[in-house]
């Protein structure tokens, strides 16, 4: 009896502990505007190499009381998706048709649940900082919410939807593909937990701030995050979280001086001010408009920008073809593409590579290179059945480096940004 009433606790204690590196979301919302805006961007317009994508992640979704039409686009949305996101893990989705949501909402969106760095998860780049489970799973490298949903995607079925996947713009409908876009974007980790109440800001949950947090920026460039300026809670906070002048703080030189900007607005907006790009900035039908805080009628855009792709790409995501990070041809180091991960990218001070499972063991080489092809660091390994290898690359200048991985008789070089 005793022997049985030990092993109870020591379940309780490991349940608590696991609970303590998961929590559930709140989501994002996202309203609409009913104006007609007659812009229409295809499906990759603005990426380069698009003709290279192929299928590089897989996502799954369960319709609950979808109507078959609207099944169509959603399947178009994923497939557009599948193409930018590089995970091992599936991504899936949890997809409900509404009809009691508000009149002004066209969807809300949230991953099911949060992750931080623990003993039973490893592998999450920055320490104390919360991440949305499908990044969390790519992060790690294998199921961390025993095969629940990964994302949470409400849409409102009173909505005057086009359910077409042409990218033509429809008066008076809301193109589905748009909105869903926009919406797994947020499940990704799109969100911000920045908070406004009547006398103060404030962020996190259970004292950790979420992976989009951390990188949220003034307009000197001081992170918000940054407890020796930012209180949290505080009036300060506050002070910048409805200043309207909020930016992402990218570390990719192309940005250097022109970060992306963030909508914050005053009033504050529950569930949309900061988790969208700034409409002034990214207007309707242009290239990184995907990601306004509200879609109009006949407003449609099938790609999801540079910007975005760069921004979940500095949270840890990694993108395929995007551009500044993949290297497509450098004359002193060949190239053969395989499946081999390189995160976080940019990096501060440690980095992650990942190579695809095999059965089998085999013989592994990392050279890090300088800007002028000069070798940093060569790892060699024999018989390796590991995942996952770190490179401790603290000591490194800020600049470009590239990394150049050899499987066997495969090749891939990544182009780092420090």
């Amino acid at each position: 009896m005793r022997f049985s009433i030990a092993i109870f606790f020591c379940f309780l204690f490991q349940m608590h502990g696991i609970a303590q590196d998961s929590m559930p979301v709140k989501p994002v919302v996202c309203y609409l505007s009913e104006q007609n805006a007659f812009t229409e961007i295809p499906a990759q317009a603005f990426i380069s190499n698009s003709s290279r994508l192929t299928f590089t992640s897989n996502i799954e979704v369960t319709y609950i009381d979808f109507p078959e039409q609207a099944k169509i686009p959603f399947e178009y949305a994923v497939a557009i998706w599948e193409k930018y996101l590089i995970s091992t893990q599936t991504i899936r989705i949890k997809a409900t048709w509404s009809k009691t949501m508000s009149s002004t909402v066209l969807a809300e969106t949230g991953a099911t649940r949060i992750y931080r760095s623990s003993a039973n998860i490893t592998n999450l780049p920055y320490t104390n900082v919360w991440y949305p489970t499908p990044l969390a799973e790519a992060l790690a490298g294998k199921d961390l919410n025993s095969g629940d949903y990964e994302i949470n995607v409400t849409v409102n079925g009173a909505i005057n939807w086009y359910y077409g996947t042409d990218a033509k713009a429809q008066s008076g409908k809301y193109d589905m593909v748009t909105v869903l876009l926009h919406e797994i974007a947020h499940g990704l980790g799109f969100s911000s937990s920045m908070s406004v109440s009547d006398t103060q800001g404030s962020y996190g949950q259970s004292g950790s701030a979420y992976i989009f947090d951390i990188f949220m920026q003034d307009s000197k460039k001081v992170k918000l995050t940054n407890t020796g300026v930012y209180g949290n809670p505080s009036v300060d906070l506050k002070t910048s979280l409805i200043s309207n002048a909020l930016y992402f703080g990218l570390k990719n030189p192309t940005f250097a001086n022109t970060l992306p900007r963030l909508y914050a607005p005053s009033p504050y907006k529950s569930g949309s001010s900061f988790s969208h790009f700034d409409e002034s900035s990214y207007p309707v039908g242009s290239a990184n408009s995907l990601m306004s805080p509200s879609v109009r009628t006949a407003e449609v855009n099938h790609t999801p920008g540079d910007i975005l792709l760069n921004c979940l790409n500095e949270m840890g995501w990694q993108i395929n073809g995007l551009n500044g990070y993949v290297v497509t041809g450098v004359e002193t180091i060949p190239e053969q593409l395989f499946d081999v991960l390189v995160f976080p990218n940019p990096v501060e001070t440690i980095l992650n590579v990942a190579f695809p499972l095999q059965s089998q063991p085999r013989a592994i080489r990392i050279e890090l290179f300088d800007s002028v092809g000069k070798i940093l660091q060569s790892i060699e390994k024999q018989d390796v059945t590991v995942e996952t290898f770190t490179i401790d690359v603290n000591a490194l200048n800020e600049g470009i480096y590239f990394l150049r991985v050899l499987d066997g008789q495969k090749t891939s070089v990544k182009k780092l940004v420090k």
